[in-house]
């Protein structure tokens, strides 16, 4: 229940993000939206080993920057990720780079609102024992 309720907070985040960013448009119906918002989650869930070696291989460089890099490096793959994404069409288009950066940080910032939000109401719904 719960990963499909994430599910479509990911999608209301994406659609919230195509309707604020300019560069973003939406190629498909609503179906579409949420076979995109799937791809990005998977690919999200493929690229993650990936992601967690770079950092333990660049640990050093995290430790000069104070965290920094990981900070670039997570963002930078959730970017690649999201323009990926957006030029398969499938739900949305992405016009640039540039576009797909603001698009991602933005869905980033909607997503964990969303989710703050989720679990306050998901804790006040449950009875208390």
């Amino acid at each position: 229940m719960k990963l499909i309720l994430r599910w479509f907070m990911l999608s209301l985040g994406l659609l919230l993000t195509v309707h604020l960013v300019p560069g973003i448009s939406l190629t498909g119906g609503p179906l579409w939206v949420l076979a995109a918002t799937l791809s990005l989650a998977l690919l999200n869930l493929l690229v993650a080993p990936v992601l967690f070696l770079l950092k333990i291989v660049t640990l050093p460089l995290s430790c000069l920057t104070f965290g920094l890099w990981t900070l670039l490096l997570s963002l930078f793959v959730n970017v690649l990720l999201f323009y990926f994404v957006g030029s398969l069409g499938w739900g949305f288009r992405v016009e640039s780079f540039g576009w797909a950066a603001l698009g991602a940080m933005l869905m980033s910032g909607i997503n964990f609102i969303l989710t703050c939000l989720f679990r306050v109401f998901w804790r006040a719904a449950r009875p208390v024992r």
